[in-house]
């Protein structure tokens, strides 16, 4: 009789053990579950932000006839003028030096519009990096500390000790009761 006791025992602490072990596991893999669907939240989040400063990037074209216009302006040659007694061959000379020193000033300005467009474009890109970097900071921040409190919940979660040694008590009581039965 002690010796199926003795098994019983054996049996029943090996099988309190295991229980004890796989519910801290199911525990833990349950809040590890959870961790990783507020990372993948985070993950999306962080995606559609990114999308939102890639369309951002996409149009930040600069406006080529805006700046030419700024230069045109900047450049514009105030007409030629000459005394009023002037005859109508000096105003007509004037009134073409005045079309080719504008024609002149466009041309300039057309090309530092060209010049220029390149570099504003770098510019508004590397703002709205700037931008999309302040608005992904706190996502990742948030993600972080999400992160580090799961593990934290999931590394608390430990198998009851007390059980696990009334399993091993119970194994060793079976063991002996059957060796020496």
């Amino acid at each position: 009789m002690d010796p199926i006791i003795g098994t019983g025992l054996s049996i029943g602490g090996n099988l309190l053990q295991g229980l004890t072990g796989a519910s801290a596991a199911r525990k833990q893999n349950k809040i590890l579950g959870e961790g990783t669907r507020q990372q993948n939240r985070a993950g999306m989040e962080s995606a559609g932000v990114m999308a939102d400063f890639l369309s951002q990037l996409r149009g930040s074209r600069p406006n080529p006839s805006a700046e030419r216009g700024a230069f045109s302006a900047t450049l514009a040659a105030p007409p030629v003028a000459g005394p009023i007694t002037g005859s109508r061959q000096f105003a007509a000379d004037s009134a073409a030096a005045t079309s080719d020193a504008r024609g002149y000033g466009s041309n300039l300005a057309d090309l530092f519009a060209r010049i220029r467009a390149p570099q504003l474009q770098r510019q508004n890109e590397a703002q709205t990096m700037v931008r999309m970097g302040d608005a992904l900071r706190p996502i990742q921040m948030r993600s972080q500390d999400d992160e580090f409190l799961t593990n934290l919940r999931a590394g608390m979660k430990k198998p009851n000790p007390w059980l696990g040694l009334l399993g091993q008590g119970m194994t060793q009581a079976g063991n002996y009761m059957v060796s020496n039965g």
